[in-house]
């Protein structure tokens, strides 16, 4: 076997983990009956009902546009109450959680898309949390810029409390 080919299989067989790792998110939920776990494409994701909230926070610059479902569209199979928690993990393992008030509250999005383009993980992406920051000046508070996980690779509930 050549060199270069040994080099090129290795750098895809250590790729391809992270690659697959980055397209998805996995949604875990915690009933009486047990733990469900859905895994959405960013595919799956724009296909379902998309809303544009236009805003800027302390790593986007005011006016950026994102796209994305709401965060609540994910869970209406789930009997959601307002002081449940969802939990966050970002690819990088960085942690986080929403009360799900603020689900309600503010409508948050999972984006998807940045200014129409999908977003890379060196810029943020695949998905990331957002709030309509602009529109609420609540929201300025530095609480809901550390909400707004980035790289977001699962969101967990436990709704048996």
């Amino acid at each position: 076997m050549n060199t270069a080919f040994r080099i090129v299989s290795l750098t895809l067989a250590l790729l391809t983990p992270a690659a697959a790792l980055a397209q998805s998110l996995e949604i875990r939920v915690t009933t009486e009956e047990g733990t469900e776990v859905v895994e959405y494409t960013a595919d799956e994701l724009l296909a379902l009902e998309s809303f544009e909230i236009v805003t800027g926070n302390d790593y986007a610059d005011e006016g950026t546009v994102f796209t994305g479902p709401r965060i609540r569209t994910l869970f209406e199979d789930v009997a959601l109450e307002r002081d449940d928690t969802l939990y966050l993990t970002a690819l990088d393992d960085f942690k986080t959680f929403i009360p799900v008030a603020e689900i309600f509250d503010y409508d948050g999005i999972i984006a998807v898309l940045r200014d129409g383009e999908r977003m890379s993980r060196r810029g943020k992406g695949p998905f990331w949390v957002i709030y309509p920051m602009s529109d609420y000046p609540e929201l300025q508070e530095p609480i809901f810029n550390d909400r707004q996980a980035w790289q977001l690779s699962q969101i967990k509930v436990d709704v048996t409390q």
